[in-house]
């Protein structure tokens, strides 16, 4: 497929919402994982160096929150940049993030960074609209 015949047509709040719950849900879900990771490896190390771990394992219920905190920033930034303008959500949906000109913002690292304090910083979501198909 030629690139002049790819168009785009930008994506709706509504969508662009649903994507982010998803992405917040793989989000949760990897913050679970690690709080999961981070108890057996509590559990299995750190209790037989520390003198006095069973103090410390009360805070280790509130570690879930700074995980998500903390890794969902990181997991939004990278998957945009390494894949297209695209995180899972947006996959499921099918829409990048592409430059006001249309282009690929693949590794642009500093686009993204921008875009994730500023959000719209010269880039756009966009859905690819095949001229060819017209209707279900």
């Amino acid at each position: 497929m030629s690139k002049e015949r790819i168009s785009y047509k930008e994506v709706s709040i509504v969508l662009r919402f649903a994507a982010l719950i998803i992405d917040i849900i793989v989000g949760i879900f990897l913050a679970i994982l690690i709080q999961f990771g981070a108890l057996l490896e509590w559990d299995i190390l750190w209790t037989a160096i520390l003198p006095n771990a069973a103090e410390l394992e009360p805070f280790l219920d509130y570690l879930i929150i700074v995980w998500f905190i903390i890794f969902f920033p990181i997991y939004h930034f990278l998957m945009s940049a390494l894949t297209d303008g695209q995180t899972v959500g947006k996959m499921f949906f099918g829409m990048k993030v592409v430059t006001t000109e249309n282009e690929s913002t693949r590794r642009k690292f500093r686009l993204h960074l921008r875009r994730f304090f500023f959000m719209k910083a010269g880039t756009k979501v966009v859905k690819e609209v095949d001229p060819g198909v017209s209707g279900l």
